[in-house]
C-alpha cells in the first residue's frame, strides 16, 4: 500500500511540482534580475510564465496516466455543460461584488466611483481587450490546467477536498515566490500583508475547488473564476473597495472551505494514473 500512495500521489505530484516550478521560473529570472519596474519586451515573461502549470500538467498527464488521463484534461478544458448557476459564480460572482464595493466605498467613505477597467500598469501597451484575452490564457488556463485540471484532482485520490486544498495552496504559493522580486504588487507586501496574500490564496483555493467539484472538474470554469477574480481586484479601484471586496472573498472561501470539511469525498473530482511498472 505505501508504495502504491507514493506513485498515485506523490510521484507524480512532485514531478508536476518540479517541471511547473522550472518552466516558470527560468522564463521569470530575467525579472527577477532587472527587479520591479522592468520595462520593454521583457515584462511579457511574467505572462509566459504563467503557462508552466499548464504545460506541467499536460506533460505529467501523458507520462503518469497516459493517453486516458490526457484526453480527461482536455474534455474538462472545455466542459461548458454544466448547470447556469455555475457559469453565473464563475462569470460574473466577483464583478458583482466588486460593484458592490464601490457602491459601498462610495457611500461610506464619500469615494468616488472609479473605473476598475483601466489599462493594466504593467502592460500598458496591451489594448484592454486584448489584457484580457491574454490573463484567461496565460493566469486562468494556464494555472488551473495544472492546479485544478491535474493536482487537485491527484490530491484528491488519496485526501478530502479540504486536505487536499491545504496542500494545493502551499503549492501555489511556493510557485508564486520569484513574483515577490519583481511584481509591483507582491514586491511591496510586508510580513502583514504577505500574511494577507496567503491567506487570500486560501480562501480562492477554497472556491476554486468547490467550484471545480461541483461541475464535474471543469477547468474552463475554473479558468473563467480564476480570471475574473484577477480582473475584479484591479489595483485602479480604491483602497476601501479593494478593502471590501477581499472580506467578501474572504468571507465566501471561509464558507467554501468549511463546507469542504464535510463528508463530500464522493463527489471529489479524480484523476486516473497508471500502475507502478507500466511506464
Amino acid at each position: 500500500m505505501p508504495d502504491k500512495i507514493v506513485h498515485d500521489v506523490w510521484r507524480p505530484l512532485l514531478a508536476f511540482c518540479g517541471l511547473a516550478v522550472a518552466i516558470s521560473w527560468i522564463l521569470w529570472l530575467p525579472l527577477v534580475v532587472a527587479g520591479v519596474g522592468a520595462g520593454g519586451p521583457i515584462r511579457y515573461l511574467h505572462l509566459l510564465g504563467g503557462l508552466g502549470p499548464a504545460v506541467a500538467a499536460i506533460a505529467c498527464a501523458w507520462w503518469f496516466g497516459g493517453r486516458p488521463a490526457l484526453c480527461l484534461i482536455m474534455r474538462r478544458g472545455v466542459l461548458w455543460q454544466v448547470p447556469l448557476r455555475w457559469h453565473l459564480v464563475a462569470w460574473l460572482a466577483p464583478f458583482v461584488l466588486l460593484a458592490v464595493a464601490l457602491v459601498g466605498a462610495s457611500i461610506v467613505a464619500g469615494e468616488t466611483l472609479a473605473t476598475p477597467f483601466a489599462r493594466n500598469q504593467e502592460f500598458p501597451d496591451l489594448p484592454l481587450l486584448a489584457y484580457w484575452i491574454v490573463v484567461l490564457v496565460c493566469y486562468g488556463f494556464g494555472e488551473e490546467i495544472g492546479w485544478r485540471g491535474f493536482a487537485l484532482p491527484l490530491l484528491q485520490k488519496r485526501f478530502s477536498p479540504a486536505i487536499a486544498t491545504l496542500i494545493l495552496t502551499f503549492i501555489w504559493a511556493m510557485w508564486h515566490l520569484p513574483l515577490f522580486w519583481f511584481s509591483p504588487g507582491l514586491s511591496s507586501l510586508g510580513l502583514g500583508g504577505t500574511i494577507g496574500w496567503f491567506a487570500s490564496l486560501l480562501t480562492g483555493a477554497a472556491i476554486l475547488t468547490w467550484l471545480t467539484n461541483a461541475t464535474r472538474g471543469s477547468i474552463l470554469l475554473a479558468a473563467v473564476f480564476h480570471t475574473t477574480m484577477d480582473l475584479a481586484f484591479s489595483p485602479s479601484i480604491s483602497p476601501l473597495a479593494t478593502t471590501l471586496i477581499g472580506a467578501a472573498v474572504t468571507v465566501w472561501g471561509i464558507a467554501a472551505l468549511a463546507g469542504l470539511l464535510l463528508p463530500s469525498r464522493a463527489t471529489a473530482v479524480t484523476l486516473p494514473l497508471k500502475e507502478i511498472g507500466q511506464r
